[in-house]
């Protein structure tokens, strides 16, 4: 079952560079820059999945995976980004407190 995500604005890229679009209101288009931050962190944190920002607003999700990329890489994925987009984003009060550039 498919399901639309509010957040996700646009996703675009070549190959296994992909970037995810994050926006906060899909008719004004406004970057969700701190809820970028904050997935890219949890990413990181919690799954141990590597992403990075980009973009003028710093609101694009970059999906660089390591070359030899599978099936079960990308379920894995898919898994947790749902799981930070769906729960802990949801349940995060004070987003700008604790969204930080993963280094």
């Amino acid at each position: 079952m498919k399901r639309k995500l509010k957040i996700i604005g646009d996703v675009r890229g070549s190959g296994l560079f992909i970037g995810i679009e994050l926006i906060r209101d899909k008719k004004l288009l406004t970057p969700a820059t701190e809820e970028t931050s904050f997935i890219c962190t949890k990413l990181k944190e919690v799954y141990a999945i590597l992403t990075s920002i980009d973009g003028p607003h710093e609101n694009v999700l970059v999906v660089k995976p390591h070359i030899v990329f599978n099936k079960a890489d990308a379920d894995r994925f898919i898994f947790a980004f749902d799981k930070v987009i769906s729960n802990d984003l949801v349940l995060v009060h004070d987003i700008k407190s604790t969204a930080r550039m993963p280094t």
